[in-house]
């Protein structure tokens, strides 16, 4: 069954010009059409702060109402409609009954949150229909999209293709992203912002020809345009890296979202709408595609700490490693990256992580670790491409880039894997180092 899927992000519903274009772009297509949107962020912002005040007395839930009548307003310029009238009062008579029962599980915030993708999804419902496209609402549970119960960071585990068979193609089917349902039928989220990955699970399951990415927020230059504003675009990316690159805020991109596509060669198309002819800026797919000088993105992010322990019988005690990944994991604190010496583990973990992990990592008491550290004031940067261990040079181009311009890696990590190498630099000299390396990579002919 031909189909055509689009991922939106919510926030596109304020800007019409975008819209108007996907209106276009849809109408090249006589097939299926499902759209899947992320929640509109101060959709997101309102019922996210309203978690937080849910066992206040003096919070009621009018006031949660009030707030997403006056966001469809500024929206639409009109009243609310019946439908998203409903699943306000729905999502209101739900923070009333969390505060009545004082049951407030990890499920239980997946349903609250879920509410902000429908709401977002029902005024771009409106926002299509104004502009004179046929628009209707198709929750996950309609395609019976089934989720582990993992909630908040689930995985999606099938769905039923039959059913989007019988959907009408005259009209475009708006999905809200990011959940569907575990066994108990109750609503499982994928994590913020993870409609890409619902959308792919979807193309995928549906044997889409391709998915299209319209208008990302973020998208894939060769650096982050705040430190590096001439960066070009990346028109040609591998499912791998554009994977690794999603880890960085500078790119809006959910890291599972190639994960469904890979098997079926299926390409992500990200479309600006600005170009003749909707010519996609960046292709991610199967390509074995190594660029001339092999590196494509220098990335970067501050959301990063180091956990370090260091000790003489590190290398030699058994179990060392696995027991303090163990115990991070029973914290629910995500690893980024290990980098070990004989006498000392570092673990790389986000940012807001660091006091906790050190504290779970002196309740385990080792008896060869002799310190246990945090550093926080750093920053990771990241080189990206396929091909790093078929070319020589490529780490001495790295470390002659910052020792040029005199700065200090604390950590480095190269050879795990073909299309990523590692630094660590003080994050005062994350700018300095993004722009070093981008010059010894991306511009040579300028250094």
């Amino acid at each position: 069954m031909p189909v055509c899927i689009v991922r939106v992000g919510g926030y596109r519903v304020n800007d019409l010009r975008s819209l108007e274009k996907l209106d276009q772009f849809l109408s090249k297509h006589n097939s299926l059409k499902m759209v899947i949107v992320s929640a509109l962020p101060e959709i997101y912002q309102t019922i996210e702060a309203r978690i937080g005040q849910v066992f206040h007395p003096e919070a009621g839930t009018d006031d949660v109402a009030a707030g997403l009548y006056d966001q469809y307003r500024s929206v639409l310029g009109e009243e609310p409609g019946e439908l998203f009238v409903n699943a306000t009062e729905s999502l209101s008579q739900l923070l009333k009954g969390i505060f009545l029962t004082g049951d407030y599980s990890p499920a239980l915030k997946d349903t609250v949150l879920s509410f902000s993708e429908q709401l977002t999804a029902l005024l771009l419902i409106r926002r299509l229909e104004l502009i004179g496209r046929s628009a209707a609402l198709l929750l996950p549970a309609e395609l019976d999209l089934k989720a582990s119960p993992d909630f908040g960071n689930a995985t999606f585990l099938s769905f039923q293709p039959e059913k989007a068979e019988t959907l009408s193609a005259e009209t475009t089917w708006v999905i809200p992203g990011s959940w569907g349902t575990a066994e108990n039928g109750r609503v499982a989220r994928a994590g913020r912002s993870a409609a890409d990955y619902t959308a792919a699970f979807l193309a995928a399951g549906l044997s889409a020809e391709k998915l299209v990415l319209w208008g990302a927020e973020k998208e894939f230059y060769a650096a982050d345009r705040a430190i590096v504003p001439q960066a070009a675009l990346i028109g040609r990316l591998t499912y791998a890296e554009a994977s690794e690159l999603a880890y960085f805020d500078h790119y809006s991109f959910h890291p599972r979202a190639v994960e469904p596509l890979v098997s079926k060669h299926i390409p992500i198309h990200l479309v600006s709408g600005e170009t003749s002819g909707f010519t996609p800026d960046t292709i991610i797919n199967s390509e074995d595609f190594i660029a001339p000088q092999v590196v494509k993105s220098v990335a970067c992010t501050d959301d990063v700490s180091i956990l370090r322990l260091n000790g003489p019988g590190v290398g030699l005690k058994p179990g060392i490693l696995a027991r303090i990944t163990g115990k991070l994991s029973e914290a629910a604190i995500n690893i980024k990256s290990v980098i070990t010496s004989q006498v000392s583990i570092n673990i790389l973990i986000d940012r807001k992580s660091g006091a906790g992990a050190v504290k779970a990592a002196r309740e385990l008491g080792f008896t060869a670790v002799n310190e246990i550290s945090l550093l926080e004031k750093v920053s990771l940067i990241a080189i990206v491409g396929h091909g790093m261990q078929q070319n020589y040079g490529i780490s001495a181009t790295l470390f002659n880039a910052v020792a040029r311009n005199r700065i200090n890696v604390i950590l480095s990590g190269s050879g795990a894997s073909d299309l990523v190498s590692y630094l660590v630099v003080e994050a005062p000299d994350r700018e300095k180092s993004v722009k070093a390396i981008y010059q010894a990579f991306l511009e040579p002919d300028q250094k």
